[in-house]
């Protein structure tokens, strides 16, 4: 995290490192980046987003998210989604974007049912692309970090976008992070046995980011009542993304998938293992083993979603499996 908010003066942001470093300890380490002014706030049945005089921003709760259908897809950026044939299928029915996968709905026309935002670099170094995702995506939802650069970046469009905040239930905003043996004491949270993932099964506290946005939106969609998810683009690779960029914005998927992008998607699995529900992979060539989300052919699996066949029937080869507990 090294976004630095600031009320003013460029001491600040070190200042307040300092001291949270020496005086809020490792629990409160996550908040160093927000300045001492930001705030959310409940108001009535929404959220309200406050910073200094700037004027504040409504978001809804995640809980009011609507659920469209049983089924929904999920479009990340990978090249993979130039394999999806007539891919304008895909927003015919629900559709989920992810930071700048919001290109492809720009691209064909259309709208997004959702777009998710956690990267706050890619609200700052992408604004333009971030502007066509607030203006082609029916809900939005965003992290703190992400709304309050959206309040830096682009003020002026915050008010006619319909937002939902969910907080990051490891990190939570303003408040010291929960201990490991808190989050395996409790009931709405699967660990992982290695303690640093974990995945929410209540979206209202919190969804537990891990390295990519996509398991953000899973976590998020099973917790508002999807039984099936159809994931397309999630190549998890250093390969350039399906849109053009002029500069490409850094990922750190090479960095981050042993340590926290595979252990969340195992815990995927336990998910869906306990649930009953479904979740397949249309990039066969994903880094995703497809022992642990069951893969598909995209144009075979976007057949399914069209027809609202179950999406199982799709699936390639290879089945997803849950981890093993520690004894």
């Amino acid at each position: 995290m090294s976004l630095q908010f600031t009320d003013g003066g460029f001491l600040e942001p070190s200042l307040r490192r300092l001291w949270h470093l020496v005086a809020g300890g490792r629990r409160r380490w996550h908040n160093r980046a927000f300045a001492r002014s930001q705030a959310i706030e409940r108001s009535g049945g929404d959220w309200v987003f406050r910073w200094g005089d700037r004027p504040p921003v409504s978001a809804r709760r995640i809980e009011d998210l609507p659920r469209l259908d049983a089924a929904v897809s999920i479009v990340a950026s990978g090249p993979s989604v130039r394999q999806i044939r007539r891919p304008g299928r895909l927003f015919r029915r629900p559709v989920a974007c992810v930071n700048g996968s919001i290109a492809l709905a720009n691209e064909l026309g259309r709208r997004a049912d959702y777009l998710f935002v956690n990267d706050y670099r890619f609200v700052v170094d992408k604004a333009e692309l971030f502007r066509v995702g607030l203006a082609k995506a029916d809900h939005v939802v965003l992290g703190p970090i992400a709304m309050f650069a959206a309040m830096l970046v682009v003020p002026e469009l915050l008010a006619d976008a319909t937002l939902y905040f969910r907080d990051d239930l490891l990190r939570p905003f303003k408040r010291p992070r929960p201990t490991l043996a808190a989050l395996r004491a409790d009931p709405a949270v699967i660990v992982h046995p290695d303690g640093n993932v974990a995945y929410s099964l209540d979206v209202g506290r919190g969804v537990c980011s891990s390295g990519t946005v996509v398991f953000d939106a899973v976590q998020t969609l099973f917790g508002r009542g999807y039984r099936e998810i159809a994931m397309f683009g999630v190549d998890l690779s250093d390969t350039p993304r399906f849109y053009a960029e002029e500069t490409p914005a850094p990922t750190d998927l090479q960095d981050s998938y042993d340590l926290q992008i595979r252990p969340a998607f195992e815990l995927v699995a336990e998910y869906l293992r306990r649930s009953g529900n479904v979740l397949v992979n249309g990039s066969p060539g994903s880094r995703l083993p497809a022992g642990i989300v069951p893969k598909a052919e995209p144009g075979t699996l976007l057949d399914a979603v069209v027809a609202g066949r179950p999406l199982r029937d799709a699936v390639a080869y290879g089945s997803g499996r849950a981890f093993r507990r520690a004894a």
